[in-house]
């Protein structure tokens, strides 16, 4: 079973006048998404989830989500920004992340059925 993630969720004042160059030039947003990004990605990963959920966008059932195939580029966008900000401990926690989805692609799953 599933288990269920508290997704969090960005207020936005005024949200009819939001431009990508606000949300381009929000720190605190920019903080949100490398912070929250790996979460919903692991999250989504050990779930044999499709897309992974990093935030809601105020109460409105609204979510920024990234597709399965994007998630490696993510998380690597993820480890540039944690080394520009020199925070080496979550560039290492991403790493073994971006390790483990490409080993799970990698190995083939075989399932072995007994006739007993």
């Amino acid at each position: 079973m599933a288990q269920k993630r508290k997704v969090m969720r960005a207020l936005f004042d005024n949200i009819e006048t939001l431009t990508t160059e606000h949300i381009l030039s929000s720190d605190i947003l920019k903080k949100l998404i490398v912070t929250e990004t790996p979460k919903a990605i692991s999250h989504a990963h050990k779930n044999k989830g499709t897309y992974a959920s990093i935030f809601e966008i105020n109460n409105s059932k609204f979510f920024i989500e990234i597709h399965k195939k994007d998630w490696l580029a993510a998380l690597e966008s993820c480890v540039v920004f944690n080394v520009e900000i020199e925070d080496y401990e979550n560039c290492q926690e991403i790493n073994a992340l971006i390790q483990e989805i490409k080993s799970s692609k990698r190995s083939p799953k075989i399932k072995i059925k007994s006739n007993d």
